[in-house]
């Protein structure tokens, strides 16, 4: 400091020295000033964005309310589908059951695959759940017969659960769910 004194000299020094420290000084309060007006929008913005989560919570609260209220206007047009399916699934065919119910299609050799069955015994169990009234759809992808649950039934047995499962078997294959394709 006292180099840069002696190379101004003295008074001159001081005055110059001085006028450099203010207008540091006003520079650092303008840059704390933009950042306190920057810091008060952020804080106006995470306050709008905290509102608008809270009333597109409301929104959905909402939507579910009167989505149920649709499937009870609709089980009362159409009481057949409020029934429980009278149809009991073995141990084996819920397996296989919840395997199509957990993914959105499966092929054979992966339910296989996944269950510790072979591809024959996954096809006769296949085989038994349709017969049983269950909406398997088959389709063929890439030259590879894929199954897959009627998505409508999906959905009842989402919403009713017009099919009795095992909760051990659904809570063993949802836990440990890997999906097969």
């Amino acid at each position: 400091m006292k180099t840069i004194l002696k190379a101004f000299g003295n008074n001159n020094s001081n005055r110059e020295l001085n006028k450099v420290a203010e207008g540091v000084r006003k520079a650092f309060k303008s840059v704390k000033a933009e950042l306190d007006d920057h810091l008060d929008s952020i804080n106006q913005n995470t306050s709008e964005i905290q509102a608008n989560q809270c009333l597109l919570a409301e929104l959905e609260a909402k939507i579910e309310k009167l989505s149920e209220r649709l499937d009870e206007f609709e089980l009362m047009i159409n009481p057949e589908r409020a029934r429980k399916l009278d149809v009991r699934l073995t141990p084996r065919e819920q397996e296989v059951f919840m395997m199509l119910y957990l993914n959105k299609e499966a092929a054979l050799k992966d339910i296989a695959r996944r269950l510790g069955f072979t591809e024959n015994m996954v096809s006769m169990y296949l085989l038994n759940i349709t017969s049983k009234g269950i909406p398997v759809r088959r389709e063929l992808v890439d030259d590879v017969l894929v199954f897959s649950l009627d998505p409508e039934f999906k959905e009842l047995q989402a919403r009713r659960k017009v099919l009795e499962i095992d909760s051990r078997i659904s809570s063993q294959l949802s836990v440990s769910r890997v999906p097969v394709l």
